[in-house]
């Protein structure tokens, strides 16, 4: 049975996560591989963080093919969904939706380092009315967060272009939707000037602070914004 708060039924959340040794690849110039699989973490366990504060999660479940993911994951005490083979993003979501109960669904990615539950909170206020909450990236091009409060309204098209991609299909499918942009889910970090970005801003994140002791053991140079 689906758990309600106020009368609202609580939002099961989905995180998939790729391959430490195949994350943040975009950032080879800047981090070694095992500084970026460093950051990975951090900021998967933001992104953890985050939605068990929330009162408008009702549980988290991770999807990877990481054995260290996993162990993270069941330390966290969220649910652990084995990807057994490299099927590709949308195959793997496929597969966590088809695990998850009745209700409203969020899926959410892991390398988000200025998501708060505050966010997750403001996301579920405002997609009340609508069946797909879609929260695109920094530069509109990816879709960083995906709240279906109708499961399964639209076919999963993560990946290149993802934005537009499922705004077309909500389209397509008469789909009552509504975009929101909220800084904390539509930052995300895959580029080296994100990193640069990120470092000089005042708050006080465990990712910052993992870069900024970085930066303090000289392991790369900021350079430019």
């Amino acid at each position: 049975m689906t758990r309600r708060r106020a009368g609202k039924p609580l939002v099961h959340a989905i995180v998939p996560v790729n391959l430490l040794k195949r994350s943040k690849v975009r950032l080879a110039s800047l981090l070694d591989p095992t500084h970026r699989e460093q950051l990975t973490l951090v900021m998967f366990g933001n992104v953890l963080e985050a939605l068990k504060k929330s009162k408008e999660i009702r549980d988290v479940a991770v999807i990877s093919a990481d054995p260290t993911i996993r162990s993270i994951t069941r330390r966290r005490g969220a649910q652990f969904l084995w990807e057994t083979k490299r099927r590709g993003l949308n195959r793997a979501l496929r597969t966590a939706l088809e695990e998850s109960e009745d209700g409203p669904v969020v899926i959410v990615h892991a390398d988000l380092p200025l998501l708060t539950s505050h966010d997750i909170g403001k996301l579920v206020a405002r997609s009340k009315g609508y069946d797909l909450a879609i929260v695109p990236c920094k530069n509109l091009s990816g879709t960083n967060a995906l709240l279906m409060n109708r499961p399964n309204s639209i076919p999963l098209a993560f990946g290149k272009g993802s934005f537009r991609k499922h705004v077309s299909l909500a389209r397509k499918r008469r789909v009552r939707y509504k975009i929101v942009r909220l800084t904390g889910i539509g930052f995300d970090v895959d580029e080296p000037r994100d990193v640069r970005w990120l470092i000089h801003q005042r708050r006080q994140t465990e990712t910052q602070r993992f870069l900024r002791k970085l930066q303090l053991e000289s392991s790369f140079a900021l350079g430019g914004s």
